[in-house]
């Protein structure tokens, strides 16, 4: 990964063969080296792109908040179809303009784009390996027994750009210290006890899918606001991670990352949300309470899992704000509200579920 001088303000990234959770460093570092050269324009060459994995397109969300900050204009060349779908998915194209060889763009000039094309740049695969299946809307075809399946059908995808609140990274880790485990057996692990591991709130409905890339899980929440149904859509998936985002109307705008690595001689277990309140209302309860009775979930997770392996339970949460502002033009997304569209719910015997549900459901594992 290089940063080229186009021309006048403008230069160009050209990204390694993988982006992925090591590439933030890097990208970090060529966008302050931009900034010191006070450059307004930076390209984000993807011709040598192999593949790009979540954690990868986290980067580039962060990338975005930076970028803004050093009110730099940040542009995408190179993609292929895919991957202007998964631009498209991640909402990314809100915050990257992506122009190609047959596309003019009102902010580059034929210069800085034929200096672009002269770029010597040897070409990747882009592979999408692991990513769902492009959609403009979620549509519900299946509702498993005991889910409420509210707010999502025919909902988009709604990820951190077109979310309301301050931006959050929070990654919550525990370190497993058994040999005789691969992080494909910890992410396979968790997985299968995804459901069983949620906190007494949460009831968590995977479909017949389970849990693969395009497939929805419902969830219904008794939150200390009350009732909340929504849902969640599998974004990707690989052999030692896996990420959801979240739909129009959910607390939260953006995706979880759930990863294993080899880190000194153990297991690291992760869990990452890059997540903002999706509209006013939740920006406000997340200050109240919401906040709290997140870390909780993901904390509780690693909890159960930790009992689960037999193992001390050292999980820890690291937290920060990669854009410590709101989007006040995403107001309007208080329209989709899910905590105010499940208030009569609130008045129902419909949650909890009965124990008979929660069990078979449970004991069915998340595959």
């Amino acid at each position: 990964m290089e940063l080229a001088n186009l021309v006048n303000s403008t230069g160009a990234i050209i990204l390694g063969s993988i982006l992925n959770e090591e590439s933030e460093e890097l990208l970090n570092k060529s966008v302050e080296e931009a900034a010191q050269n006070r450059l307004n324009k930076l390209v984000l060459d993807f011709r040598a792109v192999h593949h790009m994995t979540s954690l990868g397109a986290s980067n580039l969300v962060k990338l975005t908040a930076i970028a803004k900050k050093k009110r730099i204009k940040l542009f995408a060349y190179g993609l292929s179809n895919r991957y202007r779908e998964i631009f498209n998915m991640t909402c990314l194209d809100d915050a990257i303009s992506v122009v190609s060889e047959q596309e003019t763009s009102d902010s580059l000039t034929n210069d800085e784009i034929d200096k672009l094309q002269n770029l010597e740049v040897k070409e990747g695969k882009q592979s999408d390996e692991g990513w769902a299946p492009f959609i403009e809307r979620i549509e519900v075809t299946e509702k498993p027994e005991g889910a409420l399946v509210k707010n999502i059908d025919n909902r988009r995808l709604q990820a951190q750009i077109k979310g309301f609140g301050k931006m959050w990274q929070k990654t919550f880790r525990l370190m497993i210290d058994k040999p005789e485990f691969t992080p494909e057996d910890i992410i396979n692990k968790l997985k299968q006890n995804f459901v069983a591991f949620q906190v007494p709130e949460n009831f968590f409905f995977p479909t017949s899918k389970g849990l693969t890339p395009g497939a929805l899980v419902f969830i219904d929440s008794a939150t200390p606001g009350g009732v909340v149904s929504t849902g969640i859509y599998v974004l990707y998936m690989d052999d030692t991670s896996f990420t959801y985002v979240t739909p129009q109307g959910h607390p939260e705008a953006g995706w979880i990352t759930f990863s294993a690595k080899e880190e000194d001689g153990k297991i690291r277990l992760q869990i990452q949300g890059l997540v903002r309140a999706s509209d006013p209302f939740f920006e406000i309860a997340y200050a109240i309470a919401g906040q709290a009775f997140q870390e909780k979930i993901w904390l509780n997770v690693l909890t159960q899992m930790a009992k689960h392996l037999e193992i001390e339970d050292n999980g820890q949460m690291v937290k920060y704000k990669p854009a410590n502002y709101c989007q006040w033009g995403k107001c309007g997304n208080i329209w989709y509200n899910s905590q105010l569209r499940s208030l009569p719910l609130n008045f129902t015997k419909l949650l909890p579920m009965s124990k008979k549900v929660k069990e078979k459901r449970i004991s069915g594992g998340y595959r």
